[in-house]
């Protein structure tokens, strides 16, 4: 039986593009059954990753705050979606945060708490050239999710988005988000960029 897919959403604006994909992604695990649950990043208390490895010596991490909610959502999923939008060449701050707070997962007895899991990322750009925009992406998801054993699925990114609304004037991203989220259940495609 497949568990409830979990969707990390990293974007900073409440009811934005980041919003939209995701809001028809949900719509499109709930045509097949599946009920995604959801950690909107703006709506939780993350630290920054303080450097003192406590986590990597222990396997406990020394801050208290809502990443441990999150890992129990994590631990309990076995497909994890990524979406944020692109700030400045990368994720925003709070995914980075988010991410950053991964190393937990790094230790040999949390390793296995995450790896083997499926990934998939979705990120809305304001860039035309999403094959040389999204390189640095792909590299950075790529090399992070491998130290984890992370399984990336699949990675997709919708072009020429900035203003608040603009997603909803191309349907094509909207239909794409839907069926991306009427496949979370099956998580057996190759790994591609699109």
């Amino acid at each position: 039986m497949t568990k409830s897919p979990l969707i990390i959403n990293g974007a900073i604006r409440p009811g934005g593009n980041t919003d939209s994909l995701v809001e028809r992604v949900v719509a499109g695990a709930k045509s097949v059954s599946l009920d995604p649950l959801m950690a909107e990043l703006r709506n939780k208390r993350i630290c920054d990753c303080i450097g003192c490895y406590q986590c990597l010596k222990t396997s406990r991490c020394s801050l208290q705050d809502d990443m441990t909610e999150i890992r129990a959502l994590i631990e309990g999923a076995d497909i994890i979606l990524f979406a944020s939008p692109v700030y400045w060449c990368g994720v925003t701050g709070l995914m980075k945060t988010f991410l950053d707070r991964l190393f937990f997962y790094y230790h040999p007895d949390t390793k296995p708490l995450i790896s083997g899991k499926k990934a998939v990322i979705l990120t809305p750009m304001n860039q035309k050239n999403t094959e040389f925009e999204s390189q640095v992406l792909v590299e950075f998801y790529s090399r992070l999710f491998g130290c984890l054993g992370l399984d990336i699925v699949d990675m997709s990114f919708f072009n020429e988005i900035m203003g608040k609304g603009d997603l909803l004037e191309r349907p094509e991203y909207l239909e794409q988000a839907y069926e991306i989220g009427a496949q979370l259940g099956k998580c057996t495609r190759a790994y591609k960029v699109r």
